[in-house]
């Protein structure tokens, strides 16, 4: 019988469109590793870029003195730490190997980070479709393609970049949690081969990867999201493949040895399970709605954290992931529960704030994933230009959040090293460093080696009382005539600013300001506090505040030194604005050469706060430049709405009404 010609043009323009798509396929494949080296260039690239600029912060400092002691001193710091030993055990043999510099404490990180991006790319390629064989080679440029866009999307992923160069564990938490979901998939993909289960290849895998899960618990104590995930994952599996009926003979492998890995894995965490249980508090939570978390979190997994949310960007990001689970369906619940679960678990503990944004690291490629796939899961043109041209404008974004890292100061981290140089370019013969919290200690003495004058505060776990300040900071007074302040975290740990009251009370702060985000603050000690009022002048500013007198210390100084001011306010009525004190030196030609602006005791004794009737003591420094001249140079007093700081009180003196107040002369010497 002869065939049907209709058929026989079919048949050959079916085998026609498989040779094309086969050659198609062949030729992009010769590629393919090409294009994976560009993207490992280009994620090498975006995280060695500016490693070394910043100075290590307070946890980045904490990553280097920690990892500097011995192993057994390693696990006994870390046991009472928030944090479980492995990175830091990791950081100490890595120290060995590049030394202890910044860039190398935070290499580290980068290699970490850096493994994500291929490991994305194996993900994506093992998110296949079980497909006819007709239909396999499609599927399989389907899935390398994937791996590759979302490989591309790790390696300019902000945050990535971000905790790829910080000296911290969350890039190697990353690493962990990518990689173990690959070994789970090919463990999954042995075991479910009936002709393989009899070698040992399968508990080869289920090996590895029962070590790279107790690395990440060993690594950080939100893996457990990592493997709730991979539970529930194999838990749909097995519910696919149950026989029916069902019996005992019958039963997955997947059912049968899948308990004995997660008991192994416990097995091998049980030395350090009581610690994990014992970071368990009872602390109140408070968590934000969900729809204000879910923006939040969807802006850090795409943009990082040094951008300002957009909500153009994130509806393209929206859009984005419509199409990819549309599209992709059960290719992506692996991803969908890798995102879900651990976005599930920081709810449902109140780690909601943006400082836990980090734990997410867990969940960058997968999210990555979700993003690729509205372009590689679609058959429709019209959905894949859109999903094309959507993936192309999300890059733009990702560089602006990049940029912003890199040089902008508003998102830089708190620059302890200048603080540090700082200091010692003053050489001070006499001076003390107060830490306000006690956990700056380690990245400020990385950089300051005279460990001996300076004092992590508060002392102790618990929060601090007026009694304990007091006798604590008088005897550090007692042995330094200048104190430099940094204050970090005092809302956690010092709430009540006991310690900065202190000091306003007992010292003239001379200087005031932030460096990143910490406050670098200057006080000279007198030799006494000035309780009395030395020359009274009742003067009144404007017409309701009364500068009843002052009290000066030395006026005859050398460049460098701090002068120190004690006024003596009052009012007669409650006061409605706040006004800041400025304190102005001129040379004989009447410029500018030190100013300092203050609102009254430091800022904690707002104008608004006068009680009427009340005499209120109001300590100022004034910092007189290291290169200044020899002379003579006029010191004026004055005072001015903060709200709008052209707006000057009048003073009222005896020889008529002006804006500021001549308070001395102060001499220079050489």
């Amino acid at each position: 019988m002869n065939p049907n010609p209709k058929d026989l043009t079919a048949e050959n323009a079916e085998k026609k469109r498989e040779n094309s798509v086969f050659s198609a396929h062949s030729a992009v494949k010769k590629y393919h590793r090409w294009l994976l080296i560009v993207i490992f260039l280009l994620a090498f690239g975006l995280r060695v870029h500016n490693l070394q600029v910043q100075s290590f912060w307070n946890d980045e400092g904490n990553s280097a003195r920690l990892s500097e002691r011995s192993i057994p001193l390693i696990i006994e710091g870390t046991a009472s730490d928030i944090h479980p030993p492995l990175y830091y055990l990791l950081l100490n043999q890595w120290r060995k190997l590049v030394g202890d510099s910044e860039f190398g404490l935070r290499s580290l990180s980068l290699f970490a980070g850096l493994l994500v991006v291929p490991l994305t790319f194996v993900l994506g390629k093992k998110l296949e479709h079980r497909v006819t064989q007709s239909r396999h080679r499609v599927s399989q440029r389907k899935s390398w393609l994937l791996g590759l866009l979302a490989a591309g999307l790790v390696a300019i992923n902000p945050g990535m970049v971000y905790y790829s160069q910080e000296a911290r564990m969350y890039a190697l938490l990353g690493l962990w949690a990518v990689l173990s979901t690959v070994l789970l998939l090919r463990w999954v993909s042995v075991i479910s081969n009936q002709y393989s289960v009899n070698s040992k290849r399968s508990w080869l895998w289920g090996g590895a990867y029962v070590l790279c899960a107790v690395m990440g618990l060993y690594t950080h104590y939100f893996f457990p999201a990592v493997l709730l995930v991979h539970n529930l994952f194999v838990l749909l599996k097995i519910i696919q493949s149950l026989p029916k009926p069902i019996t005992i003979n019958n039963l997955p492998l997947t059912i049968k040895h899948w308990p004995l890995l997660m008991l192994a894995t416990l097995l091998l965490y049980a030395p350090w399970l009581p610690i994990f249980l014992d970071q368990f508090g009872s602390d109140p939570v408070s968590r934000p709605g969900v729809g204000e978390f879910v923006t939040a979190v969807s802006h850090f997994l795409t943009f990082g954290q040094t951008m300002e949310l957009e909500a153009s960007y994130l509806w393209l990001v929206a859009g984005l992931l419509v199409i990819g689970v549309v599209y992709g369906r059960s290719k992506l619940i692996l991803p969908i529960l890798d995102v879900l679960v651990p976005l599930g678990m920081m709810f449902a503990t109140g780690t909601t704030g943006a400082e836990y944004y980090k734990f997410l690291m867990v969940a960058v490629p997968f999210w990555a994933i979700g993003l690729a796939a509205a372009f590689t899961e679609t058959n429709q043109r019209g959905v894949r230009l859109l999903a094309g041209v959507l993936l192309l404008v999300l890059p733009w974004g990702m560089w602006q959040s990049l940029q912003n890292m890199y040089g902008d100061p508003a998102y830089a981290r708190a620059d302890y090293r200048a603080m540090a140089q700082r200091i010692l370019a003053e050489e001070h013969p006499n001076a003390g460093v107060i830490l306000d919290a006690a956990n700056q200690w380690e990245a400020f003495t990385y950089y300051f080696p005279d460990e001996g004058n300076v004092y992590p505060l508060p002392e102790g776990r618990s929060r601090p009382t007026p009694e304990a300040i007091d006798a604590t900071l008088s005897q550090i007074a007692a042995q330094h005539d200048r104190i430099y302040a940094i204050f970090w975290g005092e809302a956690q740990r010092d709430p009540e600013r006991l310690i900065e009251r202190w000091l306003d009370a007992h010292a003239f702060k001379a200087t005031d300001e932030w460096v990143g985000d910490v406050r670098f603050v200057t006080y000279a000690i007198p030799s006494a506090p000035a309780t009395e009022m030395e020359t009274a002048v009742s003067l009144p500013f404007g017409e309701n505040i009364m500068l009843d007198g002052y009290t000066l210390g030395e006026t005859t100084l050398r460049p460098g030194d701090i002068v120190e001011v004690t006024l003596f306010w009052q009012t007669a009525v409650p006061l409605q604005n706040r006004y800041k004190v400025f304190l102005h030196l001129l040379d004989a030609n009447g410029n500018l050469v030190s100013q300092r602006d203050s609102e009254p005791g430091g800022g904690l004794a707002l104008t608004t706060t006068w009680q009427p009737g009340t005499a209120v003591v109001d300590n100022h420094g004034l910092l007189l430049p290291s290169e200044l001249p020899p002379g003579s140079y006029r010191l004026q007093l004055g005072l001015y709405d903060l709200a709008n700081p052209a707006d000057r009180l009048p003073i009222t003196t005896p020889d008529g009404v002006t804006d500021v107040y001549l308070l001395t002369t102060i001499t220079i010497s050489e």
